[in-house]
Protein backbone atom coordinates (compact mmCIF):
# COMPACT_ATOMS: atom_id res chain seq x y z
CA UNK A 1 0.00 0.00 0.00
CA UNK A 2 1.48 3.54 -0.90
CA UNK A 3 2.49 5.47 2.22
CA UNK A 4 0.62 8.36 0.40
CA UNK A 5 -2.95 6.11 0.81
CA UNK A 6 -2.24 6.02 4.86
CA UNK A 7 -3.68 7.98 6.97
CA UNK A 8 -2.23 10.21 9.31
CA UNK A 9 -2.54 8.09 12.34
CA UNK A 10 -1.55 5.24 10.17
CA UNK A 11 1.76 7.15 9.47
CA UNK A 12 1.65 8.02 13.35
CA UNK A 13 1.47 4.00 14.33
CA UNK A 14 4.56 3.59 11.64
CA UNK A 15 6.63 6.06 13.08
CA UNK A 16 6.12 4.71 16.64
CA UNK A 17 6.60 1.61 15.61
CA UNK A 18 10.19 2.27 14.14
CA UNK A 19 10.99 4.57 16.93
CA UNK A 20 9.64 1.62 19.63
CA UNK A 21 12.30 -0.99 17.47
CA UNK A 22 15.08 1.64 17.26
CA UNK A 23 14.62 1.79 21.02
CA UNK A 24 14.83 -1.80 21.58
CA UNK A 25 18.15 -1.73 19.59
CA UNK A 26 19.73 0.94 21.62
CA UNK A 27 18.83 -1.14 24.85
CA UNK A 28 20.13 -4.34 23.33
CA UNK A 29 23.59 -2.10 22.51
CA UNK A 30 23.87 -0.18 25.70
CA UNK A 31 23.37 -4.02 27.60
CA UNK A 32 25.74 -4.82 25.46
CA UNK A 33 28.22 -2.01 26.43
CA UNK A 34 27.78 -2.57 29.59
CA UNK A 35 28.02 -6.28 29.80
CA UNK A 36 31.64 -5.52 27.90
CA UNK A 37 32.88 -2.99 30.48
CA UNK A 38 31.88 -5.39 33.87
CA UNK A 39 33.96 -8.50 32.30
CA UNK A 40 36.63 -5.82 31.33
CA UNK A 41 36.51 -4.57 34.37
CA UNK A 42 36.37 -8.11 36.01
CA UNK A 43 39.56 -8.91 34.02
CA UNK A 44 41.05 -5.80 35.13
CA UNK A 45 40.41 -6.28 39.27
CA UNK A 46 41.60 -9.89 38.58
CA UNK A 47 44.94 -8.59 37.22
CA UNK A 48 45.47 -6.46 39.45
CA UNK A 49 44.54 -8.88 41.94
CA UNK A 50 47.27 -11.36 40.44
CA UNK A 51 49.93 -8.60 39.95
CA UNK A 52 49.63 -7.55 43.61
CA UNK A 53 49.87 -11.18 44.51
CA UNK A 54 53.02 -11.38 42.46
CA UNK A 55 54.84 -8.21 43.90
CA UNK A 56 54.09 -9.60 47.39
CA UNK A 57 55.42 -12.79 47.09
CA UNK A 58 58.71 -11.35 45.15
CA UNK A 59 58.90 -8.86 47.57
CA UNK A 60 58.26 -11.25 50.83
CA UNK A 61 61.37 -13.64 48.73
CA UNK A 62 63.63 -10.57 48.49
CA UNK A 63 63.18 -9.98 52.12
CA UNK A 64 63.56 -13.41 52.92
CA UNK A 65 66.95 -13.96 51.12
CA UNK A 66 67.98 -10.38 52.52
CA UNK A 67 67.57 -11.66 56.11
CA UNK A 68 69.16 -15.40 54.95
CA UNK A 69 72.47 -13.26 53.69
CA UNK A 70 72.24 -10.94 57.20
CA UNK A 71 72.01 -14.28 59.43
CA UNK A 72 74.45 -16.64 57.09
CA UNK A 73 76.89 -14.09 55.90
CA UNK A 74 76.74 -10.30 58.00
CA UNK A 75 76.39 -11.80 61.17
CA UNK A 76 78.13 -14.87 61.18
CA UNK A 77 81.24 -12.19 60.88
CA UNK A 78 80.41 -10.65 63.79
CA UNK A 79 82.04 -10.69 66.76
CA UNK A 80 79.71 -11.25 69.69
CA UNK A 81 80.83 -10.64 73.36
CA UNK A 82 79.28 -11.79 76.65
CA UNK A 83 78.35 -9.46 78.92
CA UNK A 84 76.86 -11.84 82.10
CA UNK A 85 79.29 -13.49 84.28
CA UNK A 86 80.17 -17.40 84.36
CA UNK A 87 78.21 -18.64 81.72
CA UNK A 88 80.12 -21.95 82.95
CA UNK A 89 77.84 -21.89 85.85
CA UNK A 90 80.09 -22.29 88.80
CA UNK A 91 78.54 -22.37 92.04
CA UNK A 92 81.27 -21.51 94.69
CA UNK A 93 83.94 -21.38 92.26
CA UNK A 94 82.71 -24.80 91.38
CA UNK A 95 81.67 -27.57 88.84
CA UNK A 96 81.21 -30.41 91.02
CA UNK A 97 77.91 -32.15 90.81
CA UNK A 98 76.01 -32.10 93.49
CA UNK A 99 77.14 -28.56 94.31
CA UNK A 100 74.24 -26.14 95.45
CA UNK A 101 73.83 -22.77 95.85
CA UNK A 102 72.88 -19.62 93.38
CA UNK A 103 75.87 -19.75 90.43
CA UNK A 104 78.23 -17.73 90.77
CA UNK A 105 77.82 -13.95 89.89
CA UNK A 106 73.76 -14.37 89.91
CA UNK A 107 71.23 -12.89 91.93
CA UNK A 108 67.93 -14.28 93.04
CA UNK A 109 64.56 -12.97 93.13
CA UNK A 110 64.43 -15.26 96.51
CA UNK A 111 66.70 -18.10 97.82
CA UNK A 112 63.96 -19.07 99.55
CA UNK A 113 61.62 -20.35 96.73
CA UNK A 114 64.58 -21.72 94.95
CA UNK A 115 67.30 -24.49 94.66
CA UNK A 116 70.09 -24.77 92.41
CA UNK A 117 72.34 -27.64 91.72
CA UNK A 118 74.69 -28.98 89.74
CA UNK A 119 74.08 -32.16 88.26
CA UNK A 120 76.80 -32.74 85.71
CA UNK A 121 79.51 -31.08 83.78
CA UNK A 122 81.02 -31.39 80.41
CA UNK A 123 84.02 -32.94 80.92
CA UNK A 124 86.55 -32.18 78.43
CA UNK A 125 88.67 -34.72 77.09
CA UNK A 126 86.22 -37.68 77.55
CA UNK A 127 84.68 -39.88 75.21
CA UNK A 128 81.23 -39.83 74.92
CA UNK A 129 79.99 -43.20 76.34
CA UNK A 130 82.52 -41.83 79.24
CA UNK A 131 80.29 -38.22 79.60
CA UNK A 132 77.10 -38.37 81.99
CA UNK A 133 73.89 -39.30 80.19
CA UNK A 134 72.62 -35.82 80.85
CA UNK A 135 75.50 -34.14 79.08
CA UNK A 136 75.38 -37.00 76.02
CA UNK A 137 71.63 -35.80 75.91
CA UNK A 138 71.95 -32.06 75.72
CA UNK A 139 74.94 -32.34 73.20
CA UNK A 140 73.10 -35.12 70.99
CA UNK A 141 69.59 -33.44 70.71
CA UNK A 142 70.98 -29.60 70.40
CA UNK A 143 74.01 -30.27 68.29
CA UNK A 144 73.42 -34.11 66.87
CA UNK A 145 76.46 -35.15 68.21
CA UNK A 146 78.36 -35.46 71.72
CA UNK A 147 82.09 -34.03 70.88
CA UNK A 148 85.25 -35.29 73.12
CA UNK A 149 86.96 -31.56 73.58
CA UNK A 150 85.55 -28.48 74.65
CA UNK A 151 86.47 -25.69 76.25
CA UNK A 152 86.05 -23.85 79.10
CA UNK A 153 84.29 -26.86 80.92
CA UNK A 154 80.83 -26.04 81.73
CA UNK A 155 78.16 -26.93 84.32
CA UNK A 156 74.16 -28.29 83.60
CA UNK A 157 72.46 -26.69 86.33
CA UNK A 158 68.85 -27.77 88.18
CA UNK A 159 66.65 -24.78 88.88
CA UNK A 160 63.48 -25.80 91.19
CA UNK A 161 61.01 -23.98 92.14
CA UNK A 162 60.41 -25.00 95.62
CA UNK A 163 56.46 -25.34 96.84
CA UNK A 164 56.19 -22.68 99.26
CA UNK A 165 52.82 -20.64 100.33
CA UNK A 166 54.03 -17.24 99.19
CA UNK A 167 55.51 -18.21 95.68
CA UNK A 168 54.73 -15.64 93.16
CA UNK A 169 52.52 -15.54 90.27
CA UNK A 170 53.64 -17.13 87.34
CA UNK A 171 54.72 -14.39 85.41
CA UNK A 172 56.83 -12.58 88.38
CA UNK A 173 58.71 -15.99 89.17
CA UNK A 174 62.01 -15.39 87.77
CA UNK A 175 64.70 -17.43 89.25
CA UNK A 176 68.10 -16.48 88.97
CA UNK A 177 69.18 -13.18 86.84
CA UNK A 178 72.22 -11.37 86.59
CA UNK A 179 71.85 -7.25 86.17
CA UNK A 180 71.83 -4.22 86.03
CA UNK A 181 73.35 -4.88 82.72
CA UNK A 182 74.49 -1.82 80.42
CA UNK A 183 72.15 -1.19 77.34
CA UNK A 184 72.34 0.65 74.13
CA UNK A 185 73.42 -1.72 71.93
CA UNK A 186 71.07 -4.93 70.42
CA UNK A 187 71.27 -7.90 72.41
CA UNK A 188 70.46 -11.80 72.40
CA UNK A 189 69.42 -13.72 75.80
CA UNK A 190 69.88 -17.16 75.17
CA UNK A 191 71.03 -20.76 76.29
CA UNK A 192 69.79 -24.30 76.12
CA UNK A 193 67.49 -25.58 78.41
CA UNK A 194 65.23 -28.40 79.04
CA UNK A 195 61.57 -28.25 81.21
CA UNK A 196 61.34 -30.93 83.29
CA UNK A 197 57.98 -30.30 85.59
CA UNK A 198 55.70 -27.90 85.26
CA UNK A 199 55.73 -24.66 83.33
CA UNK A 200 59.02 -22.74 82.33
CA UNK A 201 59.35 -19.13 80.53
CA UNK A 202 63.03 -18.46 79.50
CA UNK A 203 63.94 -14.91 78.84
CA UNK A 204 60.38 -13.44 78.81
CA UNK A 205 57.38 -14.05 80.64
CA UNK A 206 54.94 -15.17 77.69
CA UNK A 207 53.88 -18.29 76.58
CA UNK A 208 55.81 -17.39 73.20
CA UNK A 209 58.97 -18.61 75.40
CA UNK A 210 57.46 -21.08 77.20
CA UNK A 211 59.90 -24.23 77.38
CA UNK A 212 58.48 -27.75 75.62
CA UNK A 213 57.96 -30.21 78.55
CA UNK A 214 58.94 -33.03 76.06
CA UNK A 215 61.57 -34.06 77.83
CA UNK A 216 64.46 -32.67 75.61
CA UNK A 217 66.48 -29.97 75.20
CA UNK A 218 66.25 -26.76 73.02
CA UNK A 219 68.50 -23.69 72.17
CA UNK A 220 66.05 -20.98 72.85
CA UNK A 221 67.12 -17.68 72.43
CA UNK A 222 65.30 -13.58 72.41
CA UNK A 223 66.52 -10.67 70.37
CA UNK A 224 65.97 -7.10 71.58
CA UNK A 225 66.95 -4.06 69.42
CA UNK A 226 69.19 -0.82 70.26
CA UNK A 227 67.12 1.49 72.65
CA UNK A 228 65.25 3.86 71.18
CA UNK A 229 67.04 6.53 73.09
CA UNK A 230 70.34 6.97 74.08
CA UNK A 231 71.44 7.71 77.86
CA UNK A 232 72.75 5.20 80.49
CA UNK A 233 70.27 2.41 79.96
CA UNK A 234 70.50 -1.31 81.69
CA UNK A 235 68.35 -4.10 81.83
CA UNK A 236 68.86 -7.46 83.31
CA UNK A 237 68.43 -11.32 82.15
CA UNK A 238 68.53 -13.97 81.17
CA UNK A 239 65.66 -14.24 83.16
CA UNK A 240 64.30 -18.09 83.80
CA UNK A 241 60.13 -18.31 84.83
CA UNK A 242 59.22 -21.53 86.96
CA UNK A 243 55.63 -21.87 88.16
CA UNK A 244 55.25 -23.18 91.99
CA UNK A 245 57.17 -27.00 92.01
CA UNK A 246 58.51 -26.52 88.22
CA UNK A 247 61.48 -27.69 87.28
CA UNK A 248 64.24 -27.25 84.75
CA UNK A 249 68.26 -27.82 83.57
CA UNK A 250 69.95 -25.13 82.22
CA UNK A 251 73.33 -24.81 80.49
CA UNK A 252 74.80 -21.67 79.13
CA UNK A 253 72.94 -19.06 79.89
CA UNK A 254 74.12 -15.45 79.24
CA UNK A 255 72.98 -11.70 77.41
CA UNK A 256 75.10 -11.12 74.98
CA UNK A 257 75.82 -8.18 72.62
CA UNK A 258 74.65 -8.29 69.11
CA UNK A 259 72.25 -10.31 68.03
CA UNK A 260 73.49 -13.90 67.30
CA UNK A 261 71.59 -15.86 64.81
CA UNK A 262 69.50 -18.92 65.14
CA UNK A 263 71.41 -22.12 66.16
CA UNK A 264 74.93 -20.69 66.54
CA UNK A 265 74.30 -20.08 70.64
CA UNK A 266 77.24 -22.05 72.36
CA UNK A 267 80.08 -20.46 74.83
CA UNK A 268 80.94 -16.44 74.42
CA UNK A 269 84.52 -14.92 75.96
CA UNK A 270 83.66 -11.93 77.98
CA UNK A 271 85.73 -8.88 77.92
CA UNK A 272 87.07 -7.12 80.61
CA UNK A 273 85.12 -3.89 80.80
CA UNK A 274 86.55 -0.73 81.94
CA UNK A 275 84.18 -0.35 84.93
CA UNK A 276 84.79 -3.59 86.28
CA UNK A 277 88.53 -2.67 86.12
Amino acid sequence: MSNDNLTITERLSQVATRANALCQTVEDQVGIIQSTLENKAEEVDQHIDSSTAELTAATNGMKAQVNSFIDSQFRAELPFFRITKNQELKINGSLTPGTKGIPDGYSCRNSNHYECEIVAYSEHGKIKEDKHPEIRAMYDQIQGGTPKYNQPDFAIVRVKALEVDDYPAFENAYSIYQGALPYNNPLTFGGWIKAESGKVRFTYPSDDFLVPTDDKWHEMTRQSNMPSSGGVNYTFGPHIYLEKGASCLIALPSVVAGKVPANRWGYFEKPVFERQL
